[in-house]
C-alpha cells in the first residue's frame, strides 16, 4: 500500500512538472507568433524560441517515458483497490485534462504559425529571387555597357 503510495506520488509530480512545461511550451509559442507577425521578423529571435521549444519536448519525452514506467508498476495496486486511491486518481485525471487542453491551444496556435512561417518563406525566396533577377539584369547591363563601350572605342581607333 506504502507503495503505491509513492508511486502515485511520483506520477502527480511528474503530470505537475509536465503541466508547467506545456505552460511553458504554450508561452513559447506565443512569443513566435509575436515575433512573426513583426514586420521585419527577426530570425534569431525566431530560432532561439525554436531551440527553447525543443528543450522542452526532450524534458517532456523524458518525463513521459517515467511516467509509462511508473504507471506500470503501480497499476496492479490502482486495479486492486480504486477506491483507496481515488483522490490521487482523480487529481492526476485533473492534471491530464489541464494538459491536454494545453496541448490543444499549443496544436492550434503552432498550425497557424507554421501557415504564417510559410508565407514568411514564400516571400523572401521570391524576394531572393527578385533579387537574382535584378542582378542578372545589372550583369547583362554592365556587359552590354561594356561591350558597347568597348566597340565604340575600337571604332574610334580605326
Amino acid at each position: 500500500m506504502e507503495t503505491a503510495t509513492v508511486y502515485l506520488s511520483a506520477l502527480q509530480e511528474s503530470l505537475q512538472k509536465k503541466q508547467r512545461i506545456m505552460e511553458e511550451l504554450l508561452t513559447l509559442t506565443q512569443q513566435q507568433s509575436k515575433v512573426l507577425q513583426q514586420e521585419n521578423m527577426d530570425i534569431d529571435v525566431f530560432e532561439q524560441l525554436m531551440a527553447q521549444k525543443e528543450k522542452a519536448l526532450g524534458e517532456i519525452n523524458i518525463l513521459d517515458k517515467g511516467f509509462d514506467s511508473v504507471y506500470h508498476k503501480v497499476s496492479p495496486y490502482l486495479e486492486q483497490d480504486k477506491q483507496s486511491y481515488r483522490s490521487a486518481i482523480l487529481e492526476m485525471q485533473n492534471l491530464i485534462r489541464v494538459i491536454t487542453d494545453c496541448g490543444v491551444k499549443i496544436e492550434g496556435l503552432e498550425r497557424r504559425n507554421r501557415e504564417v512561417f510559410q508565407r514568411y518563406l514564400l516571400k523572401q525566396r521570391q524576394e531572393i529571387g527578385n533579387s537574382r533577377a535584378s542582378s542578372r539584369t545589372a550583369v547583362s547591363y554592365y556587359q552590354t555597357v561594356s561591350y558597347t563601350h568597348l566597340r565604340a572605342h575600337e571604332t574610334d581607333s580605326y
